[in-house]
């Protein structure tokens, strides 16, 4: 019995881990941490910069080429961000501040 316990622990170790998918919740996350500060807390703006609430839902490139080269005020994160938080990102924002 000790052995198939062994085993188990083994090959558990060893089995590749999943990776989870973008969200929203994840994209919150980050927002929370790098935009919030300009773009208002739960992306309620203080005008100060862009609404993102109002950011056009079919436009991801848009958002993202915004984001990694920046725009007008909004400095460029360049590859601050993972392609997969990118995608994170546009899921909240998309969402309206939704998650």
């Amino acid at each position: 019995m000790p052995i198939r316990c062994l085993a188990f622990w083994l090959l558990a170790a060893l089995a590749p881990t999943a990776v989870a998918e973008p969200s929203a919740s994840q994209g919150r996350q980050l927002y929370t941490s790098y935009c919030a500060r300009c773009h208002g807390v739960n992306m309620v703006n203080t005008g100060a910069s862009f609404d993102l609430r109002s950011f056009p839902k079919d436009q991801r490139e848009r958002f993202e080429r915004s984001v990694t080269q920046g725009l007008r005020a909004m400095p460029a994160w360049g590859t601050t961000f993972q392609p997969d938080e990118l995608q994170a990102l546009w899921l909240y924002v998309s969402s309206g501040g939704g998650s």
